[in-house]
């Protein structure tokens, strides 16, 4: 019995993982409806852009100090948070460092290999690439799974250099010339996640408010493609 319960289970994990591929896949393709809107939302926000672009700074310059450490961070209109802190004066210092060090011309601090914009890129490459597989099995009769598993491979290879293109070109903005770093200030539960985890999370995360004087920075592109202040 237990050699059969063993032969059972083996057969289950062989038989996911061949279908992990297709599985994955398939998940990929619904993002073709999510994403590209997103990324067309975002990149018609300068304020969030130029957040975005500082929230990565700021982490690069933490990180930088204390190349041990891991942090995380997410951007909104208001400014950005930063998981993973231990005081405001780390954070508040390293936000100012970084915003000088990008008005003086180092843009490359805005563009970080670990942002969440590497699971969009590989999504949508996955997604295309898979649906191109599919196409080019069926129109030449070559082995579907091959393709799919091929697929599968090249987009998770250049995820990492679609997302750094993404992100210079349309999630973040590195003009911050008419950007001020205001204050941290601790995070709240409510801002991460609701309940016990938005608590943990919050004991270990910031708030850091950024203001911006520049009048074009408030023109937000939405889906209809109008521009509104």
């Amino acid at each position: 019995m237990a050699l059969v319960f063993v032969f059972f289970v083996a057969l289950f994990v062989v038989l996911f993982l061949f279908l992990l591929p297709i599985l994955y896949s398939l998940q990929a393709v619904g993002s073709l409806f999510v994403y590209p809107k997103q990324l067309k939302a975002m990149f018609g926000n300068k304020i969030l852009r130029r957040n975005h672009a500082l929230e990565h700074a700021t982490i690069v310059v933490m990180m930088e100090r204390q190349p041990s450490r891991k942090f995380n961070g997410f951007s909104t209109d208001e400014g950005f948070f930063v998981q993973g802190v231990r005081s405001f004066e780390e954070v508040e210092s390293a936000a100012r460092e970084a915003l000088r060090r990008l008005r003086s011309g180092e843009k490359k601090l805005a563009i970080h290999r670990n942002c969440g914009t590497t699971i969009v890129a590989a999504n949508l490459l996955v997604a295309v690439f898979f649906l191109a597989a599919l196409a080019l099995g069926i129109f030449l009769q070559w082995n579907l799974y091959l393709l799919v598993l091929g697929a599968v491979a090249a987009a998770f290879a250049l995820r990492i250099p679609v997302s750094l293109l993404l992100q210079r070109f349309v999630t973040t903005d590195s003009d911050l010339k008419n950007a001020e770093v205001g204050w941290v200030e601790a995070a709240q539960p409510n801002d991460l996640r609701g309940g016990i985890l938005g608590a943990l999370l919050a004991a270990s995360s910031v708030r850091v408010r950024v203001f911006h004087t520049d009048p074009e920075a408030v023109e937000i592109l939405r889906d209809d493609g109008a521009v509104v202040r």
